[in-house]
């Protein structure tokens, strides 16, 4: 310690004022505790992800506590408490009045806040904005300090206008440079944790040298002598409480932290495991993440293994088309989900091996469990509580993106960590909470879609989310995912650009092409323009509609190949002899084909052959919101099995059973409702199942899952069917009176066959069969006919499986 005496020169004799030393080390202490008010104070500020919403003001509240009570407030008074007067004479040294002690206390949480307020008014910092704020924050730990002075019941403290002043301009400045760099790396995504706390550090700084400077330029004239019992506040009292709040704020760090690392952990594990993930964005092009910087997600299941599901799992998957029809129509699954979890938790698959893994069969040991089923109800389950993390109704959630993304490519997991039930961040409500077996290997991410309005933009920040630029984010987010920038970033580009609904053809009439590309052991791929994978490369063409005169001078067309089509509408003589009207039709008809030659750009298109009847399409006029069917004509082909997947920047070949499953999903469709049907039949059965033999059946090699049931198959030959939803029921397994899908289709509605449904299934068997010089031949087998029965059960048959059907009868009469 070290005597010190009054600014103004008062010696020894002047008994007024008294001498008062420092104590070096409650000085340090005052600092420490300043930094963990500070710190804690922007620790809650970075949670915070809007302006309202009770949980932003929650945090700001939190936030200005901290700032005020602990890094201002419990400075000071553990500062004075370095303060010793006259050699530590007991009835000398410093007291406190409770009343000027209590306000003190309050009002510089209230001025904090409202600078904290002004400073996060608008997500992008202000200038004027943080010169306010700056300003408020060094006029709060100004303010407090002179008013916690005033509180000294036992002493007049007499300042000195130039460390005033001094002290003023330290608190103003310190502030406003910490929490203006706070506040731009925040709104930069770049305010990592070390850059928190340098802020931190400087703006204890500021709040520690305004205190200090403030106190060197103070002089205590001794007022009176009171026994210590008698002051309002003694030195120790005020010290136990600045400890409290203290160590309330310590413990609160230290909580943060162990949930950033739990969090980091979580999201090591989800790089390998089958994630589904929220991709939303605002009307600027932001998208949707948590403060942390990171995608709300909710995991589907720990890891996917080729033998789990009878299907590799990508689009072409049928479990994969099953989830993205559900998501295209939430109604459909909404009440099952709490069947589904107590399900879960009741089945056979929550006490043995855990789904997924490469012992577990397509069916579990007892012979019931369908992991198909199983992931069908934790897709559900997992976008139910992505749902409830966004605080909005499953039906708002958005739909299921068009690809699935493989996560965990750059680096494994900690250690290759063992999936289990005890991994880090498992909640009560996990229904995987069986032991694991070891399972390695990369993760899968599947992506909800949406795109928000204003008023919902502010209603997912007001419940703690914030919306970011991608460029801001991408590495984080690549990091997390543990891919690489490249792989991510083309990829949320297109998101971000994904249609809120499938898209749908315009009004009026369109020449299309339709493609088949015969795949080895796979059956075929289709051709669809790259920005709408969902439709047939197609040209409109300046008609509302066709006329009769018009659909039989097509007519004459019937089977003619694109080459011979072009070279008879450009014949002079044609033109010549053919009627006003007539030559204005052929002139639309010549433009529209040469453009779409021009789309396709491909040898192959020339060979393409029409057919004359005109089919209906699913299609939304945008001016007036209203849908209806457009008119295509089309010219279909199947090329040889050597064309490219991406035959250039306009068109490609994409997988045909996905495709198929995206022409039942365009709004206003019935197909959704018989879809809702279908769902409630299939799971009243697995909800309600009742303990059966296992049925020697369901492990056959022999038999082939399809989309909702088993089709015979054989090895090598892919089977190219028209989309089907039926699946196949077994009579002891299905109440034909099940409450849980009464009215979701009227009772008299009928299919387009009066309620019988028949499908034709078609084998494609694709061989290197050359002949001379030409390309692979496809050769082609019926399977033949099969029915399914049922009210309301059969989804009308669309326009592509017109296409498919005449394409491949065309082909097997060519081959007979």
């Amino acid at each position: 310690m070290s005597n010190i005496t009054s600014p103004s020169g008062m010696g020894a004799a002047d008994a007024d004022f008294v001498f008062h030393s420092y104590d070096a080390g409650f000085i340090v202490l005052s600092y420490v505790v300043s930094v963990v008010g500070c710190w804690t104070s922007l620790e809650l500020l970075h949670k915070r992800t809007s302006s309202k919403g009770l949980y932003n003001w929650y945090l700001l509240l939190g936030a200005a506590t901290a700032m005020g009570a602990v890094a201002i407030w419990s400075m000071h008074f553990i500062g004075n408490r370095a303060i010793t007067m006259d050699a530590g004479q007991p009835d000398l040294q410093i007291g406190y009045n409770a009343g000027f002690t209590a306000g003190s206390f309050f009002l510089p949480i209230c001025v904090v806040g409202i600078a904290f307020y002004l400073f996060t008014i608008t997500e992008q910092v202000s200038f004027t904005g943080t010169i306010t704020g700056g300003c408020l924050a060094g006029f709060a730990i100004c303010g407090m300090h002179y008013l916690g002075q005033g509180g000294i019941s036992n002493y007049h403290a007499v300042y000195d206008w130039r460390f005033v002043l001094g002290s003023g301009i330290i608190a103003v400045v310190a502030a406003t440079l910490a929490l203006g760099i706070f506040f731009y790396f925040k709104s930069g995504w770049t305010n990592t944790w070390w850059k928190r706390s340098a802020c931190a550090f400087l703006l204890a700084v500021g709040v520690s040298g305004m205190h200090w400077v403030a106190t060197v330029g103070t002089s205590y004239r001794l007022e009176s002598v009171v026994d210590g019992n008698q002051n309002g506040l003694s030195r120790k009292t005020t010290v136990v409480v600045v400890l409290c709040l203290a160590i309330g704020c310590c413990i609160t760090l230290i909580i943060f932290a162990i949930i950033g690392q739990r969090s980091r952990h979580r999201m090591a594990d989800r790089a390998q495991q089958v994630v589904l993930a929220c991709a939303i964005w605002d009307q600027d092009g932001r998208l949707l993440v948590t403060p942390e910087g990171l995608l709300p997600c909710r995991k589907i299941t720990n890891s996917y293994t080729e033998g789990s599901l009878p299907e590799i799992f990508t689009t072409e998957n049928s479990v994969f088309c099953w989830i993205y029809r559900a998501s295209h129509y939430w109604k459909s699954v909404a009440d099952l989900i709490p069947g589904m979890r107590a399900h879960l938790r009741s089945s056979s698959f929550a006490g043995r091996s855990r789904p997924g893994t490469a012992t577990q069969a397509r069916d579990s040991p007892d012979g019931n469990e369908d992991y198909s089923e199983v992931f069908k109800e934790l897709f559900c389950i997992a976008a139910s509580d992505l749902a409830t993390m966004l605080q909005e109704p499953l039906e708002n959630l958005g739909a299921l993106y068009d690809e699935i993304i493989s996560t965990g490519t750059t680096k494994k997991s900690r250690s290759a960590r063992i999936f289990s039930s005890s991994q880090t961040g498992a909640s009560k409500n996990d229904v995987e909470t069986a032991p694991s077996r070891v399972a390695f290997g990369r993760g899968q991410l599947l992506f909800i879609v949406r795109q928000t309005d204003k008023l919902e933009t502010a209603q997912l920040q007001a419940a703690g989310f914030r919306f970011a630029p991608v460029p801001q984010v991408v590495d984080h987010l690549a990091r997390s995912m543990q891919v690489t920038v490249k792989e991510l970033q083309p990829r949320l580009d297109r998101m971000k650009t994904f249609p809120p609904q499938i898209q749908m053809l315009g009004p009026g009439v369109h020449l299309a092409c339709f493609a088949l590309r015969p795949l080895f052991q796979r059956g075929f791929d289709i051709l669809v323009p790259r920005e709408a994978k969902n439709l047939l490369p197609t040209v409109a063409l300046p008609i509302p509609t066709l006329d009769m005169w018009q659909i039989d001078f097509i007519r004459r067309f019937d089977d003619w190949e694109v080459a011979k089509c072009l070279q008879w509408l450009s014949k002079s003589s044609i033109l010549e002899s053919a009627t006003a009207r007539e030559r204005v039709f052929f002139g639309q008809l010549y433009d529209g084909l040469y453009a779409l030659n021009q789309q396709i750009n491909a040898e192959f298109f020339q060979s393409a052959r029409l057919a004359a009847r005109p089919l209906r399409a699913p299609c939304y006029n945008p001016e007036t919101g209203v849908y209806g069917q457009a008119e295509i004509i089309a010219f279909r082909i199947i090329t040889d099995v050597h064309q490219p997947r991406l035959l250039n920047d306009r068109v490609e070949f994409a997988l045909h059973k996905f495709f198929l499953c995206q022409q039942h999903v365009y709004p206003k469709s019935s197909d959704h409702q018989i879809f809702a049907r279908r769902v409630h039949r299939e799971f009243s059965s697995v909800l309600e199942r009742k303990e059966r033999p296992p049925n020697p059946r369901a492990s056959s090699s022999n038999y082939r899952r399809g989309f909702f049931g088993r089709t015979p198959s054989s090895p090598g030959v892919p089977t190219l069917s028209t989309y089907s939803g039926q699946r196949d029921q077994s009579p002891s397994t299905v109440r034909e009176d099940s409450s849980s899908e009464k009215h979701l289709v009227d009772e008299p509605t009928s299919g387009p066959f009066g309620g019988i449904h028949v499908s034709n299934e078609v084998t494609i068997d694709v061989s290197e069969v050359r002949r001379g010089d030409r390309s692979p031949n496809v050769e082609m087998s019926n399977l033949g006919v099969f029915s399914e029965a049922g009210v309301a059960s059969a989804e009308r048959e669309s326009y592509i499986d017109e296409l498919i059907s005449l394409t491949i009868t065309e082909r097997r009469q060519q081959r007979a």
